[in-house]
């Protein structure tokens, strides 16, 4: 019998001092969604059959729905080329009140962005507004996405360097 309990004490032993309780790592956000980044390749709005200027831009992979896509406006103002958050509204005086406005706005799926433009008057009237215009989408995981001022291109783009260590930026064609 002494010999049953000493071979049970130390099977026992042996066998517990091999558990561990290291499971309490937490893992923050989905983890499998990492921000991305891509340029359009120049747009140029035309009107659908209803009048309507748009563009779609396919998403490929589609993103998970807790994701959140953010779009910018490349814009060169004095010689520097700046990216304004969408939607964005452009005024452009006419002399006379109220100014002509220009509406570019977007709303995306999981599958793709679409991008529009919205006005006060012809588009056709203004080119340089609707031809040759360059976006850059910004795919950003929900968990991140939560706390992020998205008007701040800057801060935007530091959200996404930190997540992934640096900010590769492609080009959608």
């Amino acid at each position: 019998m002494k010999k049953i309990f000493l071979l049970l004490s130390i099977v026992s032993v042996f066998g517990l001092t091999g558990c561990s309780n290291d499971d309490d790592v937490v893992v923050s956000g989905d983890g499998d969604t990492y921000p991305e980044v891509f340029d359009t390749a120049a747009i140029n709005f035309t009107p659908d059959e209803n009048g309507r200027y748009s563009a779609l831009v396919p998403l490929d992979p589609a993103i998970l729905s807790s994701d959140v896509v953010l779009v910018y406006r490349r814009v060169v103002d004095d010689g520097f080329t700046v990216w304004q958050p969408i939607p964005d509204t452009v005024y452009l005086p006419n002399g006379t009140e109220p100014d002509l406005e220009i509406d570019y706005k977007f709303n995306f799926t999981t599958t793709d962005v679409l991008l529009y433009m919205q006005s006060t008057f012809a588009l056709s009237t203004v080119p340089q507004y609707t031809n040759g215009q360059v976006f850059r989408i910004v795919l950003v995981p929900g968990y991140i996405a939560q706390n992020l001022d998205n008007t701040n291109y800057d801060t935007v783009m530091s959200a996404v360097k930190e997540a992934n260590g640096s900010v590769e930026i492609q080009t959608i064609k």
